[in-house]
Order: C-alpha cells, then sequence, then structure tokens
C-alpha cells in the first residue's frame, strides 16, 4: 500500500449496482464460506485523512457498499474464501496506464460486526481488492447446488485492512480509512498463492482490460476466519495528474512553436514586401529626379 500525490480521481463506484454483483465463494470447490454485498446508508463519517464529513448524495442519502458474510476453514481443511464479483462485459473496464496511476478504495468497519470490537487475532480483518485481465464466464445469480467450479485464472490483487481495535472519533463519527495502490502493488495471483515473475503463467497486469473486479475475504490459509464486514465507501481510479500537466505543457510548448514559426514566416513576408515596395518607391523617385533634369 502507498500514498499516491494528486487527489485527481475518477469514480468507479458508486454507484454500486448491486444487481450486477455475484458471490462466488468457496462453495464453488465444496466449501462452505458465503458472502453478501447490499447497499447501506452511510452515516455522516469523517475521512481519516482529510478529515472531511461525507455529504449526503442524490436523494438525501450517500450509499456505500456493505460486504459481509460467514468465512469457513473448517470443511477444506484450513482454506477459505468468500467474494463479490462484478462482471464487466462485452466491453472492459479500461484504466489504462498511460492514464491511471491506480486505485484507492475508502473503506469503514461495518457497524453490524463484531469484528472490530473482538480481540481475537483470527477474527477478519483482512480484504483483498481482485482484477481480472482476461474474459471470464458469466456467473449465475442463482448458482445450481453444488455450484459449477469456475476455471481458474491469474488474478491481481491487493490488500487493505480494517484497524486494530476499531478507530472511532471521540464525537461518535465513524473514521473512514483509505487504502492506495499503484498498479505495481498488485501482485498476480493464482489460486491463492503468489505468481512470480518468470512463471511461466506470469503475465503484467495490463488495466486497461479489467473483465472483472472483486471484493474478497480469505482465510490465508487459517490465519483468519469467522464473520466479517466492512463498508465500501467508493473505489476511484487515480489520474495521473503529473502526466496530464506534461502532457499539457508539451502540447502548449508544441503550439506555441508552431505559432511562433508561423508568426516569424508572416513577420519575414511582410518584412520581404516592405522592402520591395520601398525599393519601388526609390527607384520611382529616382526616375521622376532624371525626368526634371531633362526638361531643365
Amino acid at each position: 500500500m502507498t500514498s499516491i500525490s494528486g487527489t485527481n480521481t475518477t469514480t468507479i463506484y458508486p454507484p454500486w449496482n448491486i444487481h450486477h454483483w455475484r458471490a462466488v465463494d468457496d462453495r464453488v470447490r465444496g466449501g462452505s464460506s458465503v458472502s453478501h454485498l447490499e447497499e447501506i446508508d452511510l452515516p455522516h463519517v469523517v475521512r481519516g485523512v482529510d478529515d472531511v464529513v461525507i455529504e449526503k448524495g442524490k436523494g438525501g442519502k450517500a450509499v456505500g457498499a456493505r460486504f459481509w458474510g460467514t468465512l469457513d476453514t473448517k470443511t477444506l481443511g484450513g482454506a477459505g474464501f468468500a467474494s463479490q464479483s462484478y462482471r464487466y462485459g462485452p466491453a472492459p473496464l479500461q484504466l489504462p496506464r498511460l492514464s491511471y496511476a491506480g486505485l484507492t478504495i475508502s473503506y469503514l468497519a461495518d457497524p453490524h460486526s463484531q469484528t472490530h470490537r473482538s480481540s481475537s487475532p483470527e477474527e477478519p480483518r483482512k480484504f483483498t481488492l481482485v482484477l481480472k485481465t482476461t474474459p471470464t464466464a458469466h456467473i449465475p445469480k442463482e448458482p445450481k447446488v453444488p455450484p459449477q467450479p469456475r476455471e481458474s485464472q491469474l488474478t491481481y490483487e491487493a490488500s487493505f485492512s480494517l484497524p486494530h481495535p476499531h478507530s472511532k472519533r471521540p464525537d461518535g463519527h465513524e473514521q473512514v480509512q483509505q487504502a492506495s495502490f499503484e498498479w505495481s502493488e498488485f501482485h498476480a495471483t493464482y489460486r491463492g498463492r503468489p505468481v512470480q515473475e518468470g512463471d511461466e503463467r506470469w503475465v503484467p497486469l495490463d488495466p486497461g482490460v479489467i473483465y472483472e473486479l472483486s471484493f474478497m475475504c480469505r482465510s490465508d490459509f487459517g490465519k483468519q476466519e469467522g464473520d466479517f464486514g466492512v463498508v465500501i465507501v467508493d473505489l476511484k481510479a487515480i489520474l495521473k495528474k503529473k502526466q496530464e500537466q506534461k502532457e499539457k505543457e508539451n502540447s502548449g510548448w508544441i503550439s506555441g512553436f508552431i505559432w511562433s514559426w508561423f508568426g516569424g514566416v508572416i513577420n519575414w513576408f511582410k518584412g520581404l514586401m516592405g522592402w520591395k515596395r520601398i525599393k519601388l518607391e526609390d527607384a520611382e523617385g529616382q526616375y521622376d529626379e532624371e525626368k526634371r533634369a531633362l526638361i531643365a
């Protein structure tokens, strides 16, 4: 996780379009974990860094997405995951590196969850933002029981965590946490395990073709389990501010050079015509003097 300078962003969520999200839990592999995603009205919460109260949006309400459920590790012997996925199509979400530096997510503890009140090290506090850059299969809203396993794919993941213990201001406002990730901080992963550069499966992340985006809570092979919950306030793409300024400067310099060159040509042409006019006037004056001398 890193701090990315600049505040120029493009909002991806909200709006949340909840009906487009689908549960992709370890039940596809015979597990028992379960996840949900639902809209939740946000109170007047306060951002941790900027200390800015979130204002209400359209309809008089600010709406976040509550990602919650139960992470089971016993069924699969220590492994387990629960996630909610948004599948893009037919066109992918396009966030090319030339224009965007990464993603930033704002979130806070789920007010309905007991996780942030617990001191147990196994209570789920770590969550993962997952990107897929290859077309994915349709995810049914009501999967069969048992559901059909999805084909494993290379994913790109970055993790964020709830504070421990849960952070709350003295005035009672919930304090929003913020995590920002450069594209280089999304690590290639295959079935929960890192894929290093040099591995035949490794492919660099291309954020210009994101076909699926997910919020996940995983056990990390037995490190956390039980009920979980987090409220996502928003997810935004970070614009390359310096790149924009550089492009504008370059564009301005080129435009200035062209206009300067064009102006120079015009001035040269005007000067040339003026010089010819002066020479012509001088010649005419000399002819008049010679004519007067002959008459005299």
